[in-house]
């Protein structure tokens, strides 16, 4: 089942309007037998149907309307243009009751559609009044369209097979009976040009109403229909209202002593107001009138989005706390583990940093390395990262060669072929500097490989009856610390590994020892 929410009147739009679909109902083939439940008609309304309403009657297809008579709305040119158009139509008159739904029905022997709302088969109520209204469209096979389908016909079963004693049907003599008794009206107006102002509301002003586009043309489809989105405009009412709005905002600043509305502020009329003098200052195409923009100015309005102001308050702390963090010479490390006074300044920085690689807060990254702080030194690439090497090393007063060996191991030897031959010749020549040995391409270790003294003992069938890698400090000797170490670092295991065949390999794996 298809299920559309179908919306009028906040906007000019009159293309996705109720009076749009049912006009494009009537006109699709596939729906047969159609009928109308609605309280108010009048002739304009009508009129736009016309065209389809005739070709339905060409192709066979049948329109019955049960339409009221309450309040005097529903007109004598509307039942006569029923007539003219050769359309089955009753009057629904109740003494007790309203006759008030505006439910539009659709059915074929493939597919059924509903449609219910608030629009009434007028023109303002079917193009521009505030409406809405549902649409469901279904095959027979849809079991919930057609548990819906049941329950309408059940309910109007007194009007669908006329048993009804409110009925009556639309004929010349019964519209001149209903004339004569005063119980429907006549249009004031008919021209073709249709205003707002009604026969039964004295109370709205007189307005052009918005042209009417193409009608008749609408799909149902699965997923077709795309929300549209409020298209912002300045209208007369907007103009109207505007200085007492204006005063509203002044008295607002008084009290507040800003011209920031929250978004959670009491008076949300105010709020949207407030939201739209920025919307409209900001528009690409609207150009806000001179005057409004004067008033807006001699109190201060702040036009810059409220959302930008904060981010950028947001940023300014956090700049101001990692130039504090430089004036401590911290060791600033763009990582989320790296907190400074509590604070995520790692964090922010690798945020930074992901917003650069799309092109993002590319400002702010200028504005971060104006203080002096460099993302090179902690970045992650292999240049940058050898770089760090080469000139910590060369700096370093006393170096511990351990430490630069594990360094090297981890950081650089992995990388090796994919560094430029420039950086290994500056790293090999530190190197020999520092430590007066040659740098090689290849993990080193730091104590004497016993590999060999270690391979002999496990061969040796006296020592060592079971052939076994690795046993207790008794048997092992000297030997069983330098043994234990590889049992539990499996770094150190990775120094020594390539020494060993694939045998052995396995060997020492089913022993506990840290191989791959």
């Amino acid at each position: 089942m298809i299920t559309e929410f179908i919306g009028q009147g906040i906007n000019d739009e009159t293309d996705e309007s109720a009076g749009n679909h049912i006009c494009s109902s009537i006109n699709n083939e596939v729906f047969t037998d159609m009928n109308f439940f609605i309280a108010f008609m009048r002739s304009k309304g009508l009129r736009e149907m016309k065209p389809f309403i005739k070709k339905a009657n060409r192709e066979g297809r049948r329109l019955t309307v049960f339409v009221g008579i309450d309040e005097k709305i529903t007109s004598k040119e509307a039942l006569e243009m029923l007539l003219d158009l050769n359309v089955d139509a009753y009057i629904y008159n109740s003494k007790r009751y309203i006759f008030h739904p505006k439910v539009y029905l659709f059915q074929g022997q493939l597919r059924n559609r509903i449609i219910v709302g608030s629009s009434n088969l007028t023109k303002t109520g079917l193009f521009f009044n505030v409406e809405s209204s549902v649409l469901l469209d279904f095959t027979s096979e849809d079991k919930s369209g057609m548990k819906v389908l049941n329950q309408l016909t059940d309910y109007f079963a007194p009007l669908l097979d006329f048993s009804s004693e409110h009925l009556d049907r639309v004929t010349p003599e019964h519209i001149q009976y209903l004339l004569d008794n005063s119980l429907i009206s006549i249009e004031k107006y008919e021209s073709d040009e249709d205003y707002v102002k009604k026969t039964h509301d004295e109370t709205k002003e007189r307005f052009k109403n918005p042209k009417i586009g193409e009608l008749g043309q609408i799909e149902i489809t699965e997923g077709s229909k795309s929300n549209k989105k409020y298209e912002l405009k300045i209208t007369e009412e907007y103009l109207e209202k505007w200085d007492s709005m204006f005063e509203r905002m002044k008295a607002f600043k008084e009290k507040e002593g800003k011209t920031t509305v929250p978004r959670d502020y009491p008076d949300r009329t105010l709020y949207g107001w407030y939201r739209k003098q920025k919307d409209i200052y900001n528009h690409p195409t609207l150009k806000m009138p001179d005057e409004h923009l004067e008033k807006l100015m001699s109190i201060d309005f702040h036009f810059e989005d409220g959302h930008k102001e904060r981010e950028r308050l947001i940023e300014e702390n956090w700049l101001a706390l990692l130039k504090e963090a430089m004036d401590a010479n911290e060791d600033i490390r763009v990582n989320h583990r790296y907190k400074f006074k509590g604070e995520g300044l790692g964090t922010w920085l690798v945020g930074v940093k992901q917003s650069n690689k799309k092109k993002k807060k590319l400002e702010l990254r200028k504005e971060i390395e104006e203080l002096g702080f460099d993302f090179k030194e902690t970045s992650r690439k292999p240049e940058h990262v050898a770089k760090r090497f080469v000139d910590k090393l060369i700096d370093d007063p006393n170096p511990n060669k351990m430490a630069y060996q594990t360094n090297f191991n981890h950081y650089i030897l992995p990388k090796k072929d994919i560094l430029d031959p420039k950086m290994k010749k500056e790293i090999e020549e530190v190197w020999t500097l520092q430590f007066d040995e040659p740098r090689p391409w290849e993990k080193g270790t730091l104590d004497n490989d016993r590999t060999e003294e270690w391979r002999a003992w496990r061969y040796d069938k006296e020592k060592n009856p079971e052939g076994k890698w690795y046993k207790g400090q008794a048997h092992l000797g000297l030997l069983y610390y330098w043994v234990y170490h590889k049992k539990k670092s499996k770094r150190k295991m990775d120094m020594i590994v390539s020494n060993f065949t694939d045998k052995e390999k396995q060997e020492l794996k089913n022993e506990g020892f840290p191989i791959d």
